[in-house]
């Protein structure tokens, strides 16, 4: 089984940063600190968005299906991903209206979003990753915070641990020999850092201004 690659806070704020509109920031933020399969993320919508994401969904092929193991889980909404919700969401907004639509409202394509948007933000980033190593990402950020192979099989939407414990072996030894991490605290500390530096998303600003005037 071939090791998944994580990336590390820093790396997906750096490409969180080189994203050119909200949309693409929340997915990001959707992927790695969710844990969405790609897939799952262009499948969400609003009335599906609370304290928890529902995840009942995915968008493959042109097409609405479920899930990939047809299992329906809940993901907490942890507050960085919250805060970028926020920033994204409409003041009125239907409950099946897509979190990370098009321009017209209607599904994005991954290859053609992975392609024009997610390849030049990783570039730009300095960082050689896929949307699905958002996934991979996340899942370290559990196991860092100490979380077993049931919770974590739980968020990604496994069936059982056994997996996970497999997949990411590695990770869970490298946490056992650390302190544990709290995944927020991981990733304020990440944004921080890059805000002293003067990179946040250039989007995320302008939504703030636009929530204020």
């Amino acid at each position: 089984m071939a090791r998944p690659h994580a990336l590390a806070p820093l790396e997906v704020e750096r490409i969180r940063a080189a994203m050119p509109t909200m949309r693409d920031v929340v997915l990001v933020g959707l992927l790695s600190y969710a844990g969405l399969r790609p897939e799952e993320a262009l499948a969400l919508t609003w009335g599906s968005v609370g304290r928890t994401l529902v995840i009942d969904a995915a968008y493959t092929y042109g097409e609405r299906k479920p899930t990939k193991t047809h299992q329906r889980r809940s993901v907490e909404v942890i507050p960085p991903l919250a805060r970028d919700l926020a920033l994204l969401r409409p003041w009125r907004v239907e409950p099946d209206a897509l979190v990370a639509a098009h321009d017209r409202g209607g599904h994005l394509d991954l290859d053609v979003w992975r392609r024009g948007v997610w390849r030049p933000a990783a570039t730009a980033a300095g960082a050689k990753a896929t949307p699905y190593d958002g996934r991979h990402t996340y899942a370290s950020l559990l196991i860092h915070e100490g979380r077993s192979p049931l919770l974590v099989s739980a968020a990604l939407g496994h069936a059982s641990g056994e997996l996970v414990w497999r997949r990411y072996a590695h990770v869970f030894e490298e946490a056992r020999l650390a302190p544990d991490v709290a995944m927020v605290d991981a990733i304020e500390q990440a944004r921080a850092e890059l805000e002293r530096a003067g990179l946040r998303p250039s989007c995320s600003q302008e939504a703030v201004r636009v929530l204020r005037s």
